[in-house]
């Protein structure tokens, strides 16, 4: 295996939750974290050296979610996951490993084409449904219906209340155990 194919290998066990599969920090995680977790496509390999991001790697960095790895990763993997995510994300702005495919038991996942806008951000979701054609309504159904439960950091025009966070056993109907 290349020292690149082992860099994405680490990266896609040990760094996507955070960062997301294409390095864009558009996760679950990122909802959750301040500071969220650094969005490589949009940082140029100048305004982060491979010895920071090295050091990031093996110590961690204080204020942040990012801990060290060092005692998971050898000092050679250490290096293999920067230089793969400064040369795929970075440089390339490369969109790695594609998830849904039928080896990950998505077959066919164009099916759901219509919801990618949603997925991806193009569109958001809290769009008046007036504002859309036809096959956006049927794409955002779509989208509430079969992806949201993966792709839920859909992109909103009004981060307002309903985006809000909260637990997910939040009570419903002022239900009160103490009733």
């Amino acid at each position: 295996m290349s020292r690149h194919e082992e860099g994405r290998r680490i990266y896609n066990f040990r760094c996507y939750y955070c960062h997301g599969y294409s390095g864009d920090a558009q996760t679950l995680a990122t909802s959750f974290l301040t500071p969220p977790p650094r969005n490589f496509i949009l940082t140029p390999p100048d305004a982060l050296s491979r010895e920071q991001m090295l050091r990031a790697v093996r110590e961690g960095r204080p204020g942040t979610a990012m801990k060290s790895f060092s005692a998971m990763l050898t000092p050679q993997e250490e290096e293999s996951v920067v230089d793969f995510v400064r040369r795929e994300f970075m440089e390339q702005g490369a969109p790695n490993t594609r998830y849904h495919t039928a080896e990950n038991g998505w077959p066919d996942h164009q099916r759901y084409q219509l919801a990618y806008p949603f997925a991806l951000g193009t569109l958001a979701l809290d769009t008046a449904d007036s504002e859309l054609d036809a096959a956006q309504r049927r794409g955002k159904r779509l989208f509430l219906t079969s992806c949201i439960s993966c792709h839920d950091r859909a992109r909103v025009n009004d981060e307002g209340e309903i985006w809000g966070k909260r637990a997910i056993s939040f009570p419903r109907r002022h239900y009160s155990h103490r009733d």
